[in-house]
């Protein structure tokens, strides 16, 4: 309502605001959430291929800084890989291991409206980081994106050589920039996953996928055909990704067999497919296991440079926001920029 004040003008007059009390307590909204999700079961992320369409359409329209944060595409590689929330850190739990778990359920449903004030169906990412859990995490498809632009030109052919769960290749597609995406993974369920992606998002003439581990290929069918590669390799025995034997945890449990059997090899396959010139960018980081420091980074780029390529610079790679943190408690991980050198 309105009224006309002593000089003639108008004055908006607003109800006094009243706190009025919750109608359903946190306990209630609590209890009610545990019982759901003991009905619906874990809540794997299964988004409709036209919600996916999107997803895709709004990580293409991003431009520089804005795809360094994002975490749009995250949840569409998800779709293709729920067994990524059966990866876990060693000695630590799974997401699912979690969810099974009461205590830790309703812990992560307390935290949820602790921190954002309500609890939805999609609680995946909180599930990842409660307590004596640590999920495998995928790379942000946002940053991938983001790479692919700055160094790659239309008609580039690229290679990752540990494709993982699709966040890279989410990125490439989104990207618009290179043409062809050439990935290797071991695992046949991880692989199996980025085929249905690939086919679902009507880009199986620009990806090939390889299911074999990169120190079992002979790298010189692709031989100087690569423009581009850009990985993230498993971090020794930091992370389980699958029983299977292909695996480089499973295949090799000491850290020097690691190196010099899986790590060399990867590099050595990079430099035989890369072009004279191209550029190589390897996210790794340090690991710590038990008490023991192993120093990833620093022997990634000893060998690279012992194969032959040049060292140019460090870059970070913000990871994704922990649960109760803002933008600056956000953790990194270093990438390391390679450069096969021309004649």
């Amino acid at each position: 309502m309105a009224q006309v004040d002593l000089f003639g003008s108008e004055v908006v007059l607003t109800p006094n605001k009243i706190d009025r009390p919750p109608i359903f307590q946190s306990d209630t909204i609590e209890d009610a959430a545990v019982r759901y999700f003991r009905e619906t079961g874990f809540p794997y992320r299964k988004l409709p291929l036209f919600i996916c369409f999107q997803e895709l359409n709004r990580l293409a329209s991003l431009e520089g800084d804005q795809l360094l944060n994002t975490n749009i595409g995250y949840a569409v590689a998800d779709t293709y890989h729920p067994h990524r929330f059966r990866g876990h850190a060693t000695k630590m739990k799974s997401p699912v291991e979690a969810f099974s778990n009461e205590k830790l359920l309703r812990k992560t449903i307390k935290q949820y409206l602790e921190y954002n004030g309500a609890v939805s169906t999609d609680i995946t990412g909180k599930l990842a980081i409660v307590s004596g859990t640590q999920a495998n995490s995928n790379f942000r498809p946002g940053f991938a994106c983001y790479i692919y632009r700055e160094y790659c030109r239309p008609g580039d052919t690229v290679l990752d050589t540990s494709t993982g769960y699709g966040g890279r290749l989410i990125g490439f597609i989104a990207s618009q920039t290179p043409t062809r995406y050439i990935g290797i993974d071991p695992s046949r369920e991880t692989h199996d996953g980025n085929v249905r992606m690939v086919d679902d998002l009507q880009r199986s003439d620009s990806v090939t996928l390889l299911n074999y581990p990169v120190e079992d290929l002979d790298a010189t069918p692709f031989r100087n055909r690569c423009d581009f590669a850009f990985t993230s390799p498993p971090y020794f025995t930091k992370e389980y990704y699958a029983d299977e034997e292909t695996q480089s945890h499973n295949r090799y449990p000491t850290y020097s067999q690691w190196r010099d059997r899986f790590l060399a090899a990867m590099i050595k396959y990079q430099w035989v497919a890369l072009r004279a010139g191209a550029t190589n960018i390897i996210n790794i980081q340090d690991v710590n296991i038990g008490s023991k420091r192993y120093p990833l980074v620093e022997d990634t780029i000893h060998i690279a440079k012992d194969i032959g390529f040049d060292f140019i610079r460090m870059m970070s790679f913000q990871m994704s926001n922990r649960f109760g943190c803002e933008m600056d408690g956000r953790a990194s991980e270093p990438c390391i920029i390679l450069r096969k050198p021309k004649p």
